[in-house]
This record gives structure tokens, C-alpha cells and sequence, in this order.
């Protein structure tokens, strides 16, 4: 089973390397003008998907983008998967504070995040 599992291993990490090779080739054969244009329609999309809708990883994928299942493996080996999950908004983060707060004992978890932005330096 385990030289199974490192058989598929290994193709899946060609595969992807050969995708990866394919997109920089592509991204190459682009004028400086036209991979602006590509950054910016595809910043765009991911402003929209990631910061206005705050949408799931699926969701930018899927709904903004317009990718089917196909897109996930790649999108993640590209390094959206991680940057997706990097993205905060402040409320999200206090959120995140006052469920922690609560969960140690303090007593105002609300009023403890309040005071650590206003404290935060």
C-alpha cells in the first residue's frame, strides 16, 4: 500500500509540476501589457470573491471565477488555497479574539478585544 501511495504521489506531483511549467510558458509568451491586463482582471476577481463576498475558497473558484472541480488541485498547487486562507478582515478577527476571550474565563470578552485594538500599537 505504501509504494502504492508514493506511485500516486509522485504522478500527482509531475502532473502538477507539468501544469505548472504549461501555465509559465503561457504566462511568458504574454507582452508585459497583456499580463498587466491578466493580473488586473484576475486581481479584480479575486477583490470581488475574497473581500466583497467574502466568499469561500469554492466559491471564487467556482462562482466568480467560473472554473468547475477541475480548477481546485491547480488553484491550490498555484498557492490560492493559502493565500485565500490568509485573508482576515478586521471583524473576522475580533471575532476570533472574543471567541478565544471567552473561551480562557474573561469576563467581557467584547469589552477585552475593544481594548485590545484601541491598544494596539
Amino acid at each position: 500500500m505504501n509504494a502504492e501511495f508514493d506511485n500516486l504521489s509522485r504522478l500527482y506531483t509531475e502532473a502538477m509540476k507539468e501544469l505548472e511549467n504549461e501555465q509559465e510558458a503561457y504566462w511568458n509568451s504574454l507582452t508585459p501589457s497583456q499580463q498587466l491586463a491578466a493580473f488586473c482582471a484576475v486581481s479584480r476577481r479575486i477583490h470581488k470573491g475574497e473581500i466583497e463576498d467574502g466568499g469561500t475558497y469554492r466559491y471564487v473558484l467556482y462562482q466568480i471565477f467560473g472554473f468547475g472541480p477541475e480548477a481546485y488541485a491547480a488553484a491550490q498547487d498555484a498557492g490560492y488555497l493559502e493565500i485565500h486562507n490568509s485573508i482576515y478582515d478586521a471583524s473576522h478577527e475580533r471575532e476570533l479574539l472574543e471567541h478565544f476571550a471567552a473561551h480562557c474565563g474573561v469576563e467581557n470578552p467584547a469589552a477585552m478585544a475593544t481594548d485590545f485594538y484601541l491598544n494596539k500599537s
